[in-house]
């Protein structure tokens, strides 16, 4: 399929959680299934993006809220700046979704989005949290 845009995960991606953790590692794997997808031509191969795409947006959302509820146990004093991010997140996921349901998906913005989700946000924004996390424990 696509060429590989995401790496595969690594140890020092941990953020010191076992369940973010393997969330983080499909997470992971979606991403590069929503870019894998994408060159996929035919009915068939439209509908399998989509349907990761949605796969991808369901599965952040979970993903998401758990690590806020983490977050809020344990008393990470970001907690409402890194649910601004979350946000953020969400709104673009669906947009980018809303875009493939009309045929009129930028895919180069879609890659570049991911990387820079899973670049900023997971291995930046949420490595500020393994402290209280593994405190918490």
């Amino acid at each position: 399929m696509g060429q590989r845009c995401f790496p595969q995960w690594q140890p020092g991606y941990s953020v010191g959680n076992w369940v973010l953790d393997n969330q983080h590692k499909k997470l992971l794997v979606l991403c590069q299934h929503a870019i894998d997808w994408q060159s996929e031509e035919g009915e068939d191969g439209i509908f399998r993006f989509r349907t990761i795409l949605d796969e991808l947006q369901d599965y952040a959302d979970d993903h998401l809220r758990t690590e806020e509820a983490l977050l809020g146990r344990c008393g990470f004093p970001l907690l409402e700046r890194h649910k601004e991010e979350h946000a953020v997140h969400r709104r673009q996921l669906n947009e980018f979704l809303k875009s493939a349901s009309q045929g009129e998906l930028n895919q180069k913005e879609l890659n570049h989005y991911l990387s820079r989700w899973w670049t900023a946000h997971i291995l930046g924004s949420d490595k500020q949290y393994t402290a209280y996390i593994q405190r918490f424990r």
